[in-house]
């Protein structure tokens, strides 16, 4: 499991500022929110919390502060408004690909660099403009590969909006070759993450059905979640979870899922023993998928 460390407490005050900034907050109210934010962190119940934990009551800080409750809503319509670029950009970097399964997948690993919460835009706008055909080099594990074909039903837990660009040749893959899909997002507004109605506008009910976890937890907070998305969770023949506040929170609990993510943390990195800034194919206990 993945417990608070002291780079979190930082990266929880810059989030915190970037919500601020997003809604043009004067200076004096970004330091009573940065306040609020060392009061809250000061007071945990528990220092040994998971950090998407930790983050979710950062976001209710934030909405009752900023007086929203889409404190990253401009971040939001910005890649709303880039979608169906970054969409064109996966399908262009899938085609030709001698095996399109290996190159979905790891092209839904890439798209977690696009995270409004985390990283800067430039540096996500470098990133997208950096990946190339070496997509196509990449191979699945050979076990991975056995149990996605084999598996009836697959849910695909998303991220934020912005990558779901790139995990549409895999909802594609997936759909067309019959397996029962189903796509979880989330019950509320946290972040620039996907919640029901922005997989409705993308029109991602396309491809699988869609499935609130009916809450606005950071990644996917099983006490939060409701109990019909908690049942399908475990009893789906194989869980593609999408980003590092979803492995947070599941790994370790949920025996049929594979996890895509980039790392982005020290804390993370420590945790799998992988360099940041490597894209990670991890498996239910957190090792490297084989």
């Amino acid at each position: 499991m993945i417990f608070l460390a002291p780079e979190c407490f930082i990266c929880m005050l810059r989030q915190a500022d970037l919500a601020a900034r997003a809604q043009n907050a004067t200076e004096h109210e970004r330091v009573a929110i940065q306040a609020k934010v060392c009061d809250m962190l000061r007071d945990l119940p528990s220092k040994d919390e998971i950090p998407a934990v930790t983050a979710t009551r950062l976001q209710e800080i934030l909405r009752e502060s900023l007086g929203t409750n889409n404190p990253f809503g401009p971040m939001k319509e910005r890649i709303f408004s880039r979608f169906e670029e970054m969409a064109a950009r996966a399908r262009q970097l899938l085609e030709g690909a001698s095996d399109p399964w290996s190159a979905a997948v790891r092209l839904a690993a890439f798209g977690n660099i696009l995270d409004s919460g985390i990283v800067d835009q430039d540096a996500m706008d470098k990133e997208v403009s950096s990946i190339s055909e070496d997509v196509h080099e990449y191979r699945l594990p050979s076990r991975f590969r056995e149990r996605l074909l084999q598996a009836d039903q697959v849910g695909v837990l998303m991220d934020n909006v912005g990558e779901a660009a790139f995990d549409l040749p895999l909802l594609s893959l997936l759909a067309s070759n019959g397996k029962s899909l189903w796509i979880g997002v989330k019950g509320g507004i946290v972040y620039d993450d996907l919640t029901l109605e922005d997989a409705e506008r993308l029109g991602l009910g396309a491809y699988g059905e869609l499935v609130s976890n009916g809450n606005q937890g950071v990644g996917t907070i099983l006490d939060l979640c409701a109990e019909p998305f908690r049942e399908r969770l475990f009893s789906s023949g194989l869980i593609l979870s999408k980003g590092q506040a979803n492995f947070e929170t599941l790994v370790g609990r949920v025996t049929n899922a594979y996890y895509l993510l980039r790392c982005k943390c020290p804390v993370v990195s420590r945790a799998v023993g992988r360099p940041e800034g490597e894209y990670l194919f991890l498996d239910a206990s957190g090792r490297q998928a084989e």
